[in-house]
């Protein structure tokens, strides 16, 4: 080396290119995969709608009730169970939501989602269905693509965005009902050289499958009545807009229109500078549909939110809630009659709240009614049409879809 001066000097010059050109080349592709594939873990926010929730986190043992009113966030791996007596919803990063109805059990399996908007990869929300029976509720995709998975024991559903789901499990089969959307449903568990069953669902469709057996072929799932219930057309279509001043001699009118909020089409109510007079803003679709006979469900489903009252509870008559949902009908011995259900936030002054509910400001709630072929009476043989509206003095409230399901 102290012969030949000059040749060292070139090793080290070639050895010191060799490096500069592979970290030249390796730290932004090290960048570039990292922006790519970085990922970061999400937690979801459950709430106890009624009686009891149970959680159970495995990693940190032990369990922990969650009571009515109450709202927790909790990480991938949990285990949510709610009795015979309880409801539940879960919103996700995305603001998607499950609802959980009496006697279900569910695990929260994966929720994550590329850490840098960048990616092309696909967040992902995996949930385990344990028992009983779920509605998922997902919402616009975007630009940012998502896969969501529902799992039981005989199946696996990929869930389209926005898109209304129900699911059933046993330990004898799953179902799966497309109300909105499309789901590809996939048998399980899947046997090593054996093709997997699946069937592909759309709108309005359901599939059963068994344990070890392959999806039944679509089916046809329980109707909606309602036309245009999800607003993916414009409010005209199917949907008449009025107001009711009633008789107070007020003449500030609500307004009502589409709008998209926390990635949901919904339609808004809203007045303003109309305080201690009264209006009603309605939306009204006319049906006159006869029901079938046998009638054995008659449910009313719908995602409200409420944002502002100024009248408190239901008004001094039980008659003006910030958002209600009517529903016209004739019983089966030619008389009419109607169902109400309405909604508000608070009741400072202890206004009466017949066919009221109190629900959650600002917070997307997920509605459905009991079984009305079971709990009117006499039992309904023709809906003649559904209303939607808010009234009293000052308010604001969204609907982001209405059905009225019957089979």
């Amino acid at each position: 080396m102290r012969k030949n001066p000059a040749r060292l000097a070139w090793t080290v010059l070639l050895a010191s290119f060799v490096v500069f050109c592979t970290l030249a080349i390796s730290i932004p592709l090290g960048g570039r995969w990292l922006l790519i594939n970085a990922t970061r873990n999400h937690e979801a926010q459950v709430t106890c709608l009624e009686g009891t929730v149970v959680v159970e986190d495995p990693q940190q043992g032990g369990a922990r009730p969650i009571l009515k009113g109450e709202t927790i966030s909790v990480p991938e791996g949990v285990v949510l169970s709610v009795d015979q007596t309880a409801q539940a919803q879960v919103t996700f990063f995305d603001q998607s939501q499950l609802r959980l109805f009496p006697g279900t059990s569910v695990v929260l399996q994966r929720m994550v989602a590329p850490r840098f908007g960048a990616s092309p990869r696909s967040a992902h929300i995996s949930v385990y269905l344990r028992g009983g029976r779920l509605y998922v509720n997902t919402v616009l995709r975007g630009t940012s693509p998502l896969e969501f998975r529902v799992e039981s024991l005989q199946a696996a559903a990929l869930l389209g965005g926005d898109g209304a789901y129900t699911l059933e499990v046993s330990n004898e089969r799953s179902e799966v009902i497309v109300q909105r959307g499309s789901a590809d449903v996939t048998a399980l568990p899947i046997t090593a050289g054996v093709p997997p069953g699946q069937v592909a669902l759309s709108a309005r469709q359901r599939t059963v499958v068994e344990l070890g057996k392959a999806p039944l072929a679509p089916l046809k799932a329980e109707r909606d009545l309602i036309t245009n219930g999800d607003f993916a057309a414009t409010l005209g279509t199917a949907w008449t807009v009025f107001n009711d001043q009633g008789g107070d001699g007020g003449s500030v009118d609500g307004t009502a229109g589409l709008v998209v909020d926390e990635s949901r089409r919904a339609v808004r109510f809203r007045r303003e500078g109309g305080e201690f007079n009264h209006c009603e803003t309605i939306i009204e679709q006319t049906l006159n549909r006869d029901l079938p006979d046998p009638l054995t469900t008659l449910r009313v489903r719908a995602t409200v939110k409420l944002l502002e009252q100024s009248l408190s509870g239901g008004g001094y008559l039980s008659s003006e809630y910030p958002l209600m949902i009517r529903v016209r009908y004739r019983d089966i011995y030619g008389s009419e009659s109607e169902w109400i259900h309405g909604f508000y936030y608070h009741n400072l002054n202890n206004n009466p709240t017949m066919h009221g509910q109190q629900i959650a400001q600002g917070s997307w709630y997920f509605y459905e009614s009991e079984n009305l072929a079971e709990a009117l009476d006499p039992k309904p043989y023709r809906i003649l049409w559904v209303r939607v509206s808010a009234s009293g003095w000052n308010y604001e409230s969204l609907v982001s879809e209405i059905s009225l399901i019957t089979e």
